[in-house]
């Protein structure tokens, strides 16, 4: 039987990640249909260069035909850049397979081949010897095949997306596993880079194999918690209703958190009920503005009060029938927003949808808007970078800027200084990006365009989140743990999903266990 081994790894804000890597699973789970086998290896960040060499030199045979890298964000971990070169040199005739849905999570690692895009149709071209490629080398360093599975293995409307784990993979029942719903977005935001947007049919999988899974997962690891990869999970009602007939027939009620379009849930509340049978009670919602004239520049029209009054009715229609969490991801910075809008979405935050002193509300974050200073090779552009001037976009310095010459001043929170401390750096040095030499077509690094428009500037909007959005009140410091961020708690078995409305500044985080409890993984692995 032919073998194969896929390495994962999901970089984290708090710790070495818990969270398994899904692509890997997923592509575990196709080849596995076709016969092969398949063995996956998660937490790779936090395996050491010995280790590893462990773990290969126990599994690879003479019929190890691949080793997989997949990338969720990115995989650009210090020791794959020594493993991976080790492994070549070991076992030569093993192919180095590199996967991700972004071109870059795997720079300068030493690969065979680089797909980006959805990858089940494009590994299968890879191990059959049939795949259509194209040369590139990085700068300063190696060369690669690029596979396009956005165009040519176009993968995005399957009907089975299932994963299925095995017992080598040691699941434990309080995980927070990643569940697909579907592919791609029907919107079509003006900041937006993803490549699948702009879809007008239902893309969605079937509902039979949604339920088998989730069954599955209970029945074998008592798994009862998801979060869902969907770029929009409320795009069709009638996805929406399949799915709850089919998840009311489980012999229990899932947890679910999601990307959820908050304009679309507004004025559709026949969906509501739907959504709460899903199960998928923590809710992000990508609002970007709740100055209109901002929202609807970058493609979301809803009023803005219309809309705040939607989601203060909405928190309690699912209140009233359990655990609610609801996030709100702000931009600073998109057109026809000033301060003063940015200060009133504040205000209404801090009064209506946050937390109190003595009361636990909900969450919103806010950054800068990111315009890409160049764009990059085989990735999809947003309309804002492929053309800024048209949206009142213009290059600027920090000189320019901060025409006083104001020294930076840390706010409450100390989050900006290393930004502006970083803008400052990039222009005193005179960096310039290059695209293309004789050596490379791919820079090494994303650089964002300083920008200023008619209303603000990439300092001003920084120095506002510095001292007047990151502050100590409690609508920030009491905020519940972000929704995509359970996993990070409920590793540890007194938590529980409830828990995560609680102050996140009340739940510690169990940094210990979550250490034990990859180690434990590492252990079973070396040791099956």
């Amino acid at each position: 039987m032919n073998h194969g081994i896929i390495m994962g790894g999901v970089v984290d804000y708090y710790y070495d990640s818990i969270k398994r890597a899904p692509g890997a699973h997923k592509i575990a789970t196709h080849l596995r249909k076709q016969g092969w086998d398949v063995e996956v290896l998660d937490f790779v960040q936090s395996w050491t260069l010995e280790e590893l060499k462990q773990f290969s030199e126990q599994r690879v045979t003479n019929n190890t035909k691949f080793l997989g890298l997949s990338a969720t964000f990115s995989i650009r971990f210090k020791t794959l850049y020594e493993f991976v070169p080790w492994f070549k040199e070991k076992y030569p005739d093993v192919l180095i397979i590199g996967g991700s849905q972004a071109l870059y999570n795997t720079q300068g690692i030493p690969l065979d081949y680089m797909v980006h895009g959805y990858g089940e149709l494009a590994m299968d071209a890879i191990l059959k010897g049939t795949v259509k490629y194209t040369e590139h080398k990085w700068l300063n360093g190696p060369t690669f095949k690029r596979v396009d599975a956005t165009h040519d293995y176009m993968a995005a409307r399957m009907k089975d997306l299932s994963t299925h784990y095995e017992d080598r993979d040691y699941i434990e029942p309080q995980e927070v596993l990643t569940v697909e719903f579907g592919r791609g977005c029907i919107f079509n935001c003006h900041f937006c880079t993803l490549t699948h947007r702009n879809i007008k049919e239902d893309h969605s999988r079937t509902e039979d194999n949604l339920y088998d899974e989730l069954l599955e997962n209970y029945n074998r690891w008592g798994t009862t918690n998801y979060s869902i990869s969907d770029e929009t999970v409320n795009d069709y009602t009638e996805k929406l209703q399949r799915y709850a007939t089919v998840i009311s027939k489980l012999p229990f009620k899932p947890n679910m958190s999601g990307y959820i379009r908050a304009d679309l849930l507004i004025s559709k509340p026949e969906n509501w009920s739907m959504i709460d049978d899903i199960g998928l009670n923590s809710q992000f919602y990508g609002v970007e503005s709740f100055n209109t004239k901002s929202a609807k520049s970058v493609g979301k029209g809803m009023e803005s009060v219309k809309l705040q009054d939607g989601l203060l009715r909405y928190r309690e229609y699912m209140r009233e029938r359990g655990a609610y969490s609801g996030h709100c991801s702000l931009i600073a910075g998109l057109p026809h927003e000033t301060l003063e809008t940015l200060r009133e979405t504040k205000r209404w935050y801090r009064d209506e949808w946050g937390s109190t002193a003595t009361t636990i509300g909900n969450s919103a974050t806010m950054n800068p808007l990111w315009i890409p200073d160049v764009a990059r090779p085989f990735e999809e552009q947003s309309r804002f970078a492929e053309n800024p001037t048209k949206y009142g976009y213009f290059r600027t310095t920090i000189d320019d800027s901060n025409s006083n010459n104001a020294p930076w001043v840390d706010g409450d929170q100390k989050r900006f200084r290393g930004l502006y401390e970083e803008l400052q750096r990039r222009e005193g040095k005179g960096i310039s990006r290059t695209l293309k030499s004789k050596e490379s077509t791919f820079e090494e690094e994303m650089a964002f365009m300083n920008w200023k428009n008619e209303n603000m500037n990439l300092y001003q909007a920084i120095d506002f989140l510095e001292h007047e959005w990151y502050t100590d009140e409690p609508c920030i410091k009491r905020q519940p743990p972000l929704v995509f961020g359970y996993h990070n708690w409920l590793i540890d078995p007194k938590y529980t999903w409830e828990d995560m409305q609680d102050a996140q500044t009340e739940l510690p985080l169990p940094v210990e266990l979550a250490a034990k409890f990859i180690t434990s993984y590492k252990k079973k692995k070396l040791n099956q």
